[in-house]
């Protein structure tokens, strides 16, 4: 019997979800509108993943406790927390996560909790709120040392050291990644030194120390080619690009930043694309081509108000910057 296709299967959960509406059934129709925009967001149908994404939210703020299946529902909720997460909703995913969160301490679920804290500490840091999420990591971290979770101390240390570094403590930054690069090395973890590499050299990159740092991001690079992953190439490329571009190579540093869109484009992350394609127009009006400069910051805003981008407001001034510097010259050649 052949599998059922993409088209066949949204279908099916379309039905499922419509049956569970009439019903009454709103914990099961959340858990199947979860899996429905999870399954149209991968077909690249965002039109219809947001929409059920959003149904999904609606029923959530009518689901009142006792909840029969806590640990299910913690779950179908981390997974729309996700979902927004990735979309760039920030306030209805962290609301989403501590709902989880909430769930998860009832049931005593440390498992659960390490990793939705984890989640918590993500967004937080995306909002700009360093100093919360590094106290979310390090009660993630708590949990997980209790755990003895092998696999996951690594990662922690390495987004505490990512918050502490954003923070400008570069030597708790330097500590935590040590840590977790030296936990990485004994599980023979490839990935995870790719990334952890790559935030050494952010941290010498921050700290002026460009050859330090090229040498570190080289060496990322080369794991994460290794490994075809292709967000940890892109990645690894924008921050090589930056570095390039100190020592004055913008040719290569554009080079990199073009390969870095691409392959976040290709991976379907708008939220992260407008990091390179943002570079990309720097370095256009570091070479006077405005013109060109203002088409790349088009391409960035008009992602930013698609998805509600927190950057949009310096985007648009960006903007305004380079307009005034293209009237300028129209001005000088009158």
């Amino acid at each position: 019997m052949a599998s059922p296709t993409p088209r066949e299967t949204v279908e099916a959960l379309e039905a499922k979800a419509q049956a569970q509406e009439a019903d009454g059934n709103r914990a099961g129709l959340v858990e199947t509108l979860s899996t429905l925009a999870t399954l149209l967001t991968e077909l690249n149908d965002e039109s219809r993943a947001r929409r059920t994404l959003a149904q999904a939210y609606q029923v959530v703020q009518t689901i009142a406790d006792p909840i029969a299946d806590p640990q299910g529902m913690a779950q179908t909720l981390h997974q729309l927390g996700s979902l927004y997460h990735l979309q760039g909703g920030w306030d209805r995913s962290l609301e989403l996560y501590h709902r989880a969160l909430a769930l998860q301490r009832d049931a005593k679920d440390r498992i659960g909790m390490a990793t939705t804290l984890g989640r918590i500490a993500e967004v937080c840091q995306g909002k700009g709120e360093f100093r919360k999420a590094l106290e979310t990591y390090e009660e993630s971290l708590a949990l997980k040392m209790e755990l003895q979770d092998e696999q996951g101390l690594p990662l922690t240390w390495n987004n505490i050291g990512t918050v502490k570094g954003r923070m400008g403590d570069w030597s708790g930054a330097m500590e935590a990644f040590e840590k977790s690069l030296q936990m990485q090395e004994v599980l023979g973890d490839t990935r995870g030194k790719a990334v952890t590499l790559a935030n050494i050299g952010g941290i010498h990159q921050r700290q002026g120390k460009w050859r330090e740092a090229l040498r570190a991001l080289e060496q990322a690079l080369a794991l994460h080619e290794v490994l075809g992953d292709a967000m940890g190439m892109a990645t690894t490329l924008n921050t090589l690009g930056f570095v390039q571009r100190r020592f004055g190579d913008l040719d290569g540093a554009y080079q990199r930043y073009a390969r870095a869109r691409d392959l976040m484009q290709a991976s379907g992350d708008p939220l992260r694309v407008t990091i390179p394609v943002y570079n990309m127009a720097l370095i256009h009006e570091e070479r006077g081509e405005y013109r060109e400069a203002l088409s790349r910051m088009e391409e960035v805003i008009a992602i930013d108000k698609r998805i509600g981008h927190p950057d949009l407001r310096q985007d648009l001034e960006t903007f305004g910057r380079i307009r005034e510097k293209l009237d300028r010259q129209r001005d000088q050649h009158g």
